[in-house]
């Protein structure tokens, strides 16, 4: 990998917090903005009800399979470089999704990619600007893709009325375009080194093992997946089991909105955290009880209000907490910017992978049983096994040893 900087003085300290901040708060936006004006699109195009869930679908697909990609070109053209096409990617797919069908296929796709790159490349950079304080600014990520997720989720409907939803999502395109001057400003500085010539050395994923041999990488991907799994099952279902508990709409939408921002306070201190301790058992079952007791208070909605308001904290904490320990785990079982994105590029591909079949296997269920009992017992095996694979992963130190 071409290295085109190092974080050395305070103005670059500043450019690189901001690159991070901002990779963060492209992670997410352009999929949560779509949930609440489906049916503005659905009446624009014409579109089938079939359709309208492949929008969300189809940067899950993307993010399984572009994801192992990701490392070559960082090797190849360097992070920074990287970074910026990838992010004109996101702000062209962002762009044109508004003006026909096709369009919005086409941009879909090309989110997809865009933020298929950014998962990988978000640790990858936290690894390659600040190795020495990866709970910090991994914190920062998440911090920033929870309170842009929480902001596009809860304002687009209403904006949408204000300036119509294809302005609201071509301005959406704003964002990736402030990070791609972040990322230039912060790789000029780096035109006055001379590039480091890669050697053959041990920690160069490029002479290990492949990262797909690898048993740790597998157990990472497996987490990964469960977490995210875990994740957009409850995103996608959640507003329909309280609708099914007697919680009008309204109001489902609003604790779909409360679990999404009680995350917020601890997104930015739980990867500090995690990276603080040497053995991560203690966060993982905290993790897992905090599942459990949010799924089984699902289970007792129907019985009262205050058990979905319950269940909605809790899940909440517990999704922004896994998510965390993921993506933390990626820096932390890596010891250079290589093996974290050669671990991440892989883990995320399996993790997205197997993501995109919750929603599925989640619908089916109920299709099945015609109740949510079965869903939620579902959900609660797949913690289980979250907390397993979990327990696995901590038990070796790092992934090319």
């Amino acid at each position: 990998m071409r290295e085109e900087t190092t974080v050395p003085n305070r103005q670059k300290v500043i450019l690189g917090a901001l690159l991070i901040f901002l990779v963060g708060a492209n992670m997410r936006t352009a999929i949560t903005i779509i949930p609440p004006i489906l049916t503005n699109i659905q009446n624009t195009f014409s579109l089938p009800e079939w359709f309208l869930g492949s929008l969300t679908t189809i940067p899950l697909i993307c993010f399984g399979i572009l994801s192992p990609t990701v490392t070559y070109f960082i090797k190849r053209f360097g992070i920074l470089s990287v970074t910026v096409v990838d992010l004109l990617l996101l702000t062209v797919g962002n762009f044109i999704r508004v003006y026909s069908f096709t369009s919005l296929l086409v941009g879909t796709i090309l989110i997809g990619g865009g933020i298929a790159m950014l998962n990988v490349l978000a640790p990858t950079l936290v690894s390659y600007l600040f190795p020495m304080k990866i709970g910090t600014y991994t914190g920062m990520y998440v911090f920033a893709l929870s309170l842009s997720s929480s902001i596009s989720a809860g304002f687009s409907a209403v904006v949408s009325h204000l300036i119509t939803w294809q302005i609201m999502i071509q301005f959406v395109s704003v964002i990736p375009v402030i990070t791609i001057v972040v990322a230039l400003m912060l790789r000029r500085y780096g035109r006055k080194k001379p590039a480091v010539k890669e050697t053959a050395n041990p920690l160069n994923p490029k002479v290990q093992v492949s990262v797909w041999k690898r048993p740790l990488a597998w157990a990472l991907g497996g987490f990964m997946g469960l977490q995210s799994l875990l994740f957009y099952s409850i995103l996608t279902w959640l507003p329909p089991i309280l609708m099914a508990s007697g919680i009008n709409q309204n109001t489902a939408g609003y604790l779909l909105g409360l679990l999404q921002l009680v995350a917020l306070p601890i997104s930015f201190v739980v990867p500090r955290i995690i990276s603080s301790v040497a053995k991560q058992s203690i966060m993982i079952w905290t993790i897992s009880v905090l599942f459990v007791i949010g799924i089984g208070s699902l289970m007792l909605a129907s019985q009262s209000f205050w058990f979905a308001v319950a269940a909605c904290v809790l899940l909440g904490l517990s999704t922004n907490m896994a998510f965390s320990e993921a993506m933390t785990l990626f820096s932390l079982k890596t010891r250079n910017p290589n093996e974290t994105a050669s671990a991440s590029g892989m883990g995320q591909s399996i993790g997205y992978i197997l993501a995109a079949t919750g929603p599925m296997i989640c619908g089916w269920l109920h299709g099945l049983t015609t109740n949510w009992f079965a869903v939620l017992i579902f959900l609660l095996l797949v913690t289980a096994v979250m907390t397993f694979v979990g327990l696995l992963v901590d038990r070796e130190e790092y992934v090319f040893e």
